[in-house]
């Protein structure tokens, strides 16, 4: 049975390893332990953070909406009190604007900095470590570590409530968690759904990546204020989807 998920990458020399675990005591909440390591030929560090488990759920979502073309400009998530912070930095055409297409074709980077702290981690070391994930990279992140998120939290999470919260992805794309309410509470994890997205309401089919039944103090957002899946997605829809992309 899977207690920690390991990943790792090399970074022009440099072996980066991100690991995810439940931590012994998990009784106050839904907790992670998150276990850093960097080694080179001049260094050698390691680190472990609790963290909260929506926490990294941001991170993850984050690292996939940059592939799905998401973000147009430079976005930043920091973890300052933990002692780092992450920038994703989407496709652009020397500084212009590009359309989301091409954002979603061309590369992308995601910069993990680091400032590391002493062993008896009771101060900072000087200096930020900054490791540069390019689309590959970024791809086997958000898959791996959505995989291990959503596996930690079937086991301790209490999934029961009133409202079905379901998060979809454009098509074509996986766990971007763009959240919308099921009032009907039939959808479930695979199918394809129409829904209005984006700042024009574009009617559009998406897939559902995630399901979440809660109530009004466990949800993503508020359940008043949140766009309503509007119908599921017949087969000729999918269909006819499939042959025009």
């Amino acid at each position: 049975m899977l207690e920690k998920k390991e990943l790792s990458f090399d970074f022009e020399g440099t072996k980066f390893t991100l690991s995810i675990s439940l931590p012994d005591d998990n009784a106050e909440g839904f907790w992670v332990d998150i276990g850093l390591r960097l080694e080179n030929e001049y260094t050698h560090y390691e680190d472990k953070i609790k963290s909260t488990y929506q926490e990294i759920d941001e991170w993850v979502t984050a690292a996939s909406r940059l592939l799905a073309g998401a973000y147009k400009q430079e976005y930043t998530l920091s973890f300052g009190a933990k002692g780092f912070a992450v920038d994703f930095y989407p496709h652009t055409d020397n500084g212009r604007e590009v359309s989301r297409e091409e954002r979603r074709s061309n590369d992308c980077v995601m910069a993990i900095r680091l400032l590391m702290r002493t062993a008896d981690k009771t101060s900072y070391l000087g200096g930020v470590y900054t490791l540069l994930a390019h689309r590959k990279d970024v791809e086997r992140f958000a898959t791996e570590m959505r995989g291990a998120l959503d596996f930690f939290y079937g086991r301790f999470a209490k999934c029961s409530g009133s409202y079905l919260f379901v998060g979809v992805s454009p098509w074509g794309y996986q766990n971007c968690s763009y959240w919308y309410l099921d009032e009907s509470k039939s959808v479930t994890k695979g199918d394809c759904v129409w829904v209005r997205m984006g700042r024009h309401n574009t009617e559009q089919i998406v897939t559902v990546d995630r399901v979440l039944y809660c109530d009004e103090n466990t949800a993503p957002f508020p359940p008043e204020n949140i766009k309503r899946v509007l119908r599921k997605a017949t087969r000729e829809e999918i269909e006819d989807l499939k042959t025009r992309m």
